[in-house]
């Protein structure tokens, strides 16, 4: 593949330079005619300014930005004078001026400067720090940031630019208040996820997200290229995603991709190679580790030491690895090893990505070309992922700039091998004596004397090298623009989104040790759907001076379109990949599928009003329609308002301008919306069957017919999920823009959540049903904090850090589900905790000495559990004297307190470096201590901290004291730890340096020298290091996730 894709990107490089130098034929040819045209109209333009004055000279000059890039259309104006030109595609000028005459040259977006008319003039402007002017894209249409009355984060790309990763979402971790980012080291970012506020939701939490005015829940990176996104914004608060009605419960992330700008053909290249190494914060014992271990664990138990025949039979543990402990029928044998599973199965892994861009503009229009390749060898044997990614835009305007066309379209297909499921499980708590093959090379394994039943973690994962999954995808729109009047713009947006996947997965015969398994099997699966939207808008600003309206009105319609396909089988003829067909299986056919359809309506509009952009009000409303209800609330209306006030420009704050640059004050409240259910949600079911719905019409008891059996109830009542959204906020700048401050507050409050109960067996047949029954509170608290400075040396810095402070809480639940809902018991509803909260015994530590044991015997009627030293000990919660199952309490959630991230930043002389550090406050279940603290629970491999154990031990049997916190050694559960309680529950904060840039710039004196417009080399490294006191494998993705990998990058951005 790498070969076809090298050989690819070398004709394409050989067509673009053969475009460019056409391109720049065709400039030249009509640079000529301009030439002409230009030296007559100089000669006429001399005459007359001879006559009028003898002293004016010829000036020419060339305007860039600091990047070296031209800047097309920059006014270079006379002071003083209404005499002017602007700059040509190459960023020239020529203009007749007096010699020493001020030249007043300005652009859009930078800063204005003046300076000396001189021959072959260089002028470098420099990008307007003022963050007020800055344009935000929102619901439909863009405001300037200073007149935004919503809560909205903007995404700065220059901090993620150099981040390598397959969803440019995952790069986001950390560095918005408000958003929280999951993720894994899953190859290609697949297992990325996003909250905006938190939970609001039982169901899907996920935001909306449009991109380029198509909306889509589906996964970032399957989308597009991290290299073609210009921006995104986050809509937090309701009054900015209530446009989007019934989608944006949980917020919105807008994504708007690049396009090309005016200019010549340019070409831009960008390439990175990442090395990911495997890390973890636990060491795991070693085979010899293991036995000591046991042997204790067996003498605490019994008294005695045990009799293995991988260990031996003496005092001490002796790990045989000479001698076979068992042989099988063909005469292989298996012989006990040290083996490092985590070793063995993960590597240091390479990732390549290359991004090539092809673009040029002109006076009506411009088009680009993008092509994308990434290519991540996964750190788990057998797992990787590789994407090939093309995009083309175009953007054309005719009949003087009054109607305007476009699209941008892009073309994905990648395929990948995945890692088994439940896998990084696995190695944890694999036997570290156990082999790995047997003596023919077969795969060791098998329960017997020491050994537990688990699988042999490289023959499922070997099952995988052959399993791969394929996927295409086709996203883009097409939009046409018609301005007939003064400031009224009417807009239509067509937006298609293709999917289609198709996957075998295959799992041959098998055999470990004594375990064997004769019958392969085969497992197909093709899934396709295609959605569309179509979006009018019509946007008309009214502006009266000091009194600026703008209105938008619009209709919406979408319709998404799903299809799956599965076929399962045994017993296939021949297990060679090229045979692995459903045609060539012998037994257990299974075929089945399903079809999806779901349609939704929707009338919008949106009114902003400033009055001297002072006092600002806006207000929006959207009624949507949706397929997924039923007859009777299968539309809702979603309202919001927003006001903001802008203090600074108030008369009494007339003393402040000199420090303070703006402070304004903003509210808003609003209704959004959730719809994330089944499609038929609302329809009565019926399953056709003669295995699960058989009759016996002829009454012979014998002969049966099929019938239908009712499977699933509607509910024609059902109604969205509503959360209604109270925001005031603050936004200040001081000190001559350096330094900024954002703060927010916002109480969001979900009710009528869509809800399937358990199946009630009271109720009998089609007792499922979906119903509105729950509701969720969120309050937050965010803020932003930054301080940037540019030094008269040039050296330039920047610093910011942003949090955010979460509460979570169930509100009410019906009386069916209020005591078993999330984990409850009779008399310990949910109600009144946060959603995911752990149910479960405190603790009050380990039992140190037998005095104290004997204490607590006393005192309590201990029904639940054993105590001893060493064990766990179990507190009275309920005061009544007994240690029973009564005690069972809440004990938190994993729902983040606080989320904050810290960008350090600096540039000097073409050199740039930052340091991102993201953090995080919370309580985690370490459900990880299962297998390594707790040797008891699992006779399988634990962590080192059994060790310690150990040693404590021989130190009580010393002293009488026992001085560790990891229980005691013991092979029986008597005191029942591993029942859900404190234990578990750790201290899941850390503090991670998440990425480290050191970036070089070259100079433009050289890069005129060699032929290039820009270039720029850097080295990056991710997850350096953790502080934390969170004993699992990794804080930041609690569980048995893909492990996260520490990463090195070397990167390359060029452009010609």
């Amino acid at each position: 593949m790498n070969v076809f894709f090298y050989g690819c990107m070398a004709k394409m490089l050989n067509f673009a330079a053969e475009i460019k130098t056409l391109t720049i034929l065709n400039l030249k040819t009509l640079n000529s005619m301009n030439n002409l045209s230009r030296f007559l109209m100089s000669s006429a333009l001399c005459a007359v300014c001879t006559m009028a004055s003898a002293q004016n000279a010829k000036v020419n000059g060339v305007v860039t930005d600091a990047t070296g890039e031209s800047v097309i259309g920059a006014s270079v104006m006379i002071k003083g004078t209404k005499v002017g030109t602007v700059t040509d595609f190459d960023g020239n000028f020529h203009i007749d001026a007096e010699p020493g005459a001020t030249l007043v040259i300005s652009y859009i977006g930078y800063k204005t400067q003046e300076v000396k008319a001189s021959n072959n003039m260089a002028v470098t402007l420099q990008e307007e720090s003022n963050s007020l002017n800055e344009v935000v894209v929102t619901g439909y249409t863009s405001e300037k940031k200073a007149d935004l009355t919503g809560s909205v984060a903007v995404v700065k790309m220059s901090d993620i630019a150099d981040v390598p990763t397959g969803n440019v979402l995952s790069s986001l971790n950390g560095r918005v208040a408000g958003v929280n980012i999951t993720t894994d080291g899953t190859p290609g970012g697949g297992n990325t996820g996003t909250l905006v506020r938190g939970t609001t939701t039982i169901n899907n939490s996920s935001p909306l997200y449009v991109i380029d005015g198509v909306m889509t829940r589906d996964n970032v990176g399957s989308i597009l290229s991290s290299n073609d996104v210009e921006s995104i914004q986050v809509l937090k608060d309701a009054s900015s995603a209530a446009i989007y009605g019934a989608q944006a419960a949980n917020g919105v992330i807008i994504i708007t991709t690049k396009h090309a700008k005016k200019g010549e053909v340019k070409i831009d290249f960008e390439g990175s190679l990442t090395a990911q190494t495997f890390t973890i914060n636990y060491d795991l014992l070693d085979a010899y580790q293991w036995g000591d271990v046991y042997w204790q664990a067996y003498k605490n138990t019994y008294g005695v030491y045990p009799t293995s025949a991988i260990y031996g039979d003496g005092e001490k543990a002796q790990l045989n690895t000479t001698s076979p402990y068992w042989t099988g029928s063909n005469g292989q044998t298996l012989t006990a090893t040290n083996t490092d599973w985590l070793d063995l199965m993960y590597k240091t892994a390479l990732m390549q990505n290359y991004s090539l861009t092809l673009s040029r503009g002109g006076e009506n229009g411009s088009s680009s070309l993008s092509v994308n390749w990434i290519d991540q060898d996964g750190m788990l044997k057998n797992t990787d992922y590789q994407r090939f990614n093309t995009r083309l835009t175009s953007d054309y305007n005719f009949l003087n700039n009054h109607v305007r066309v476009g699209e941008s379209v892009a073309i994905n297909y990648w395929k990948q091998h995945v890692a088994q499921g439940g896998i990084e499980e696995q190695l944890v708590k694999q036997h570290p004596a156990q082999p790995v093959y047997d003596s023919m090379g077969g795969y060791g394994g098998g329960y017997m004397d020491v050994f537990n039943d688990s699988p042999n973690p490289l023959r499922l994962q070997n099952n995988q090298k052959d399993n791969q999954h394929e996927y295409w995808r086709v996203f883009g729109n097409m939009y046409l623009e018609i301005l007939p009047i003064k400031n009224l713009t009417l807009r239509s947006n067509f937006g298609v989104n293709y999917y289609n996947e198709f996957s075998k997965t295959f799992v041959p015969a098998w055999q470990e040790g004594t375990r064997q398994v004769d019958t392969n099997e085969l497992d197909t699966y093709h899934y396709h759907n295609i959605n569309w939207v179509w979006t009018n808008t019509a946007n008309y600003l009214l502006d009266l001076g000091k009194h600026q309206t703008t209105f938008l009105v619009g209709m919406e319609s979408k319709k998404y379109n799903t299809q799956d396909l599965k076929g399962y089988g045994r017993g296939l003829y021949s297990e060679d990949p090229n045979y692995r067909y459903l045609n060539s299986i012998t037994n257990g056919a299974a075929v089945n599928g399903i079809g999806s359809k779901y349609s939704m309506v929707s009338y919008f509009g949106k009114i902003n009003y400033a009055y001297d952009s002072k006092y600002l009000l806006a207000a929006t409303v959207r009624r949507d329609a949706s397929s997924r209800f039923g007859k009777n609330n299968n539309s809702g209306v979603f309202p919001s308002v927003s006001a903001g006030w802008r203090i600074s420009s108030e008369k009494f704050m007339k003393n402040t301008h000199k420090w303070l640059d703006d402070l304004k004050l903003r509210a808003s409240w609003g209704i959004n919306g959730n719809d994330e259910i089944d499609n038929e949600a609302t329809y009565t079911k019926y399953l056709v069957s003669l295995a699960n719905a058989s009759y016996n019409t002829s009454g012979d008891n014998q002969t049966l017919a099929p019938g239908a059996n009712k499977t699933y109830t509607g509910n024609a009542n059902l109604k969205w999920e509503q959360t209604k959204q109270f925001n005031i906020g603050l936004d200040a700048t001081l000190l001559d823009q350096r330094l900024t401050a954002t703060l927010d507050y916002f109480d969001k409050r979900t009710t009528d959540m869509l809800y399937q109960p358990p199946y009630a067996g009271v109720i009998g047949e089609g007792g499922y049903s979906w119903t509105n029954c729950i509701s969720m509170n969120n309050k937050g608290f965010e803020f932003v904090l930054g301080w940037r400075d540019r030094l008269k040396s040039g050296f330039s810095y920047d610093i910011s850090f942003n949090g955010s402070i979460y509460g979570n809480e169930i509100k009410s639940l019906p009386d069916a589900i209020y005591y078993t809902f999330g984990g409850g018991r009779p008399g310990q509803s949910i109600v009144g905790q946060a959603f995911g909260s752990w149910m479960g015994y405190k603790t009050d530590g380990v039992f140190r000495t037998q005095e104290e044991v004997d204490e607590y015997n006393k005192k309590y009627d201990v029904q639940f559990g054993k105590p001893g030293v060493g064990r766990i000990k179990y507190v009275d919660v309920n005061n009544d004297g007994k240690i029973t199952t009564d005690d069972q309490t809440w004990l938190g959630s994993d729902q983040p307190k606080f989320i904050g991230g810290l960008n350090l930043s600096a540039s000097y002389k073409g050199f740039d470096l930052s340091l991102f550090f993201n953090g995080m406050v919370r309580d985690a279940w370490n459900n990880s201590k299962y297998y390594t603290d707790l040797f008891q629970c699992w006779n399988g491999n634990h962590s080192t901290r059994l060790l310690d154990a150990m040693n404590a031990w021989t130190e009580y049997e010393k002293t009488g004291v026992y001085n560790c916190d990891t229980p005691a050694l013991t092979t029986v559960d008597s005191n029942n730890e591993s029942r859900g309680s404190e234990f578990f529950i750790e201290d899941g904060s850390f503090i991670k340096l998440k990425t480290l840039t050191l970036g070089y710039t070259l100079p433009k004196s050289l890069l005129q020298k060699i032929s290039l417009r820009n270039a720029r080399v850097y080295f990056q490294a991710q997850n350096l290091f953790t502080i934390t006191g969170y004993t699992g494998a990794d804080p930041e993705g609690l569980g048995y996730t893909y492990p996260l990998p520490r990463t090195f990058t070397f990167g390359l951005s060029v452009g010609f």
